[in-house]
């Protein structure tokens, strides 16, 4: 008579559910050099609507077209998110945001407001 052992076979699944998992944010960001806003009438758009940044980052800003100086501005969609606040109060064709190194990991929603209506749902996704 002979003997096979599964316990081998049956440790591999285990141990492979228990692997530590990698924990990253579920939301696909884009890497980019900057975020675009392009104010429009009609509609307001940030491409990307979701930039990869990381701790120490800045984040530059830009604005299409030929704003007016305090004509765009970016608010955090929670209040004490204020690394996302921004405006181009005093350059009109630009601005900057500081991935603070407090800030964790994780998906940040934010509002455009312009002088011609708000794109309301752009993020920055903030990674190792």
């Amino acid at each position: 008579m002979k003997i096979t052992s599964y316990l081998p076979l049956m440790l591999v699944p285990l141990v492979a559910a228990c692997a530590a998992q990698s924990i990253m944010p579920t939301d696909d960001c884009v890497p980019a050099p900057h975020i675009t806003i392009t104010p429009s009438s009609s509609a307001v758009t940030a491409v990307p609507e979701n930039i990869c940044a990381h701790r120490g980052d800045t984040i530059t800003v830009k604005i299409a077209g030929n704003p007016n100086k305090g004509s765009v501005s970016t608010t955090p969609k929670v209040a004490e998110n204020t690394w996302l606040s921004g405006s181009n109060a005093s350059k009109a064709t630009e601005f900057y945001l500081f991935v603070n190194d407090d800030v964790k990991d994780g998906t940040y929603k934010y509002n455009v407001n312009t002088q011609k209506g708000a794109k309301l749902d752009p993020r920055v996704t903030v990674r190792q």
